[in-house]
């Protein structure tokens, strides 16, 4: 099978014998299709596959151990609302069984090698917790070529932390994916920096920073859900975060430098993942993150994918030390 990398944004996630999951605008995967995923999936995998529409359509309908396959659309009652019908999209059901004394294929059976990292993938789709408008961290299993590895040794990963040492060191103690990802943080963080640092562009803070946070505010005033007393306290919550991310700064910045700011954001979010941060303050964070992000594709464009597969690692490694975290357990 020829790699056919598709650009679109994944709308479903597929699996076989489940009805097709829509996925939220806020989920920013990009379609699986031409990836080593989809040539498992279509070889009798059972892992699901994240897909834009037209290739939701053509692999529900050509997959072979799944000849039954349908797409169906339905249209529920939304009470004539003009809005809600025009921002209705297709609802899919992917249906069918895989054929008796079927012989798995190589592809099905490495599919074990990489249930941790396609576990990840949809656990980040199916958990309120994950929000992947910071990062991807299936993409990042996939592009760095570590979906198929093992995620790493807990017991090693354990003792080193018991010993006081950092989590980057803890997790080249662990091995496998864990170790993998901090070691092409670290080198992808040079790389970056380096490169934004060459830049002459400037980036105003009034737009990147304050104009988002404005709006935040404006949102609270006109909340009629809310009483004064949660309003000046929201405000003030704001006031408080604009003094953190500005810490002095004026004017203009530089790449760099809003760079260092959007990924202390994702650090205090977790990069999605489980955080302090309270759900109704959370979109305030993620207004202010996507600004500076923007910022910086305008600025300096060629860097675009570079930041992208960094931010989509730090995803990755919130997840997996997270099911680290999970897995450990006192003596």
């Amino acid at each position: 099978m020829s790699k056919r990398h598709c650009t679109s944004r994944a709308k479903w996630r597929l699996k076989t014998g489940k009805p097709a999951e829509a996925l939220s605008a806020n989920y920013r995967l990009e379609c699986d299709y031409g990836t080593a995923v989809i040539i498992c999936w279509e070889q009798g995998g059972s892992e699901p596959i994240y897909v834009c529409e037209s290739h939701a359509k053509q692999l529900g309908r050509s997959r072979e151990h799944c000849p039954d396959a349908r797409i169906i659309t339905t249209q529920p009652d939304y009470n004539n609302d003009p809005i809600k019908c025009e921002e209705r999209t297709q609802i899919q059901e992917v249906a069918g069984t895989k054929p008796e004394g079927s012989a798995p294929t190589e592809a099905a059976r490495n599919l074990a090698d990489m249930k941790v990292g396609r576990a990840i993938a949809d656990r980040s789709v199916r958990s309120s917790a994950r929000d992947l408008t910071l990062g991807n961290s299936a993409k990042a299993m996939v592009d760095e070529g570590i979906w198929n590895m093992a995620s790493g040794d807990y017991q090693a990963y354990r003792t080193a932390l018991q010993q006081g040492v950092s989590g980057a060191e803890a997790a080249q103690a662990a091995g496998g994916q864990l170790a993998v990802i901090h070691r092409k943080i670290g080198d992808y963080t040079l790389k970056l920096e380096a490169f934004l640092s060459e830049s002459k562009a400037r980036i105003n803070v009034g737009e990147a920073i304050d104009k988002p946070l404005e709006q935040a505010m404006l949102e609270i005033i006109s909340n009629v859900t809310m009483n004064d007393l949660e309003k000046d306290i929201a405000i003030q919550q704001l006031g408080t975060l604009q003094e953190w991310v500005k810490n002095g700064l004026q004017g203009d910045t530089t790449p760099l430098q809003t760079n260092r700011i959007m990924l202390a954001i994702g650090d205090r979010l977790n990069w999605g993942g489980t955080t302090g941060v309270s759900e109704e303050f959370k979109p305030v964070y993620r207004a202010l993150y996507g600004s500076l992000k923007t910022a910086i594709w305008t600025a300096v464009p060629e860097a675009r994918n570079l930041h992208d597969r960094l931010t989509n690692l730090y995803a990755a490694k919130s997840d997996l030390e997270l099911t680290f975290s999970d897995r450990i357990r006192p003596d």
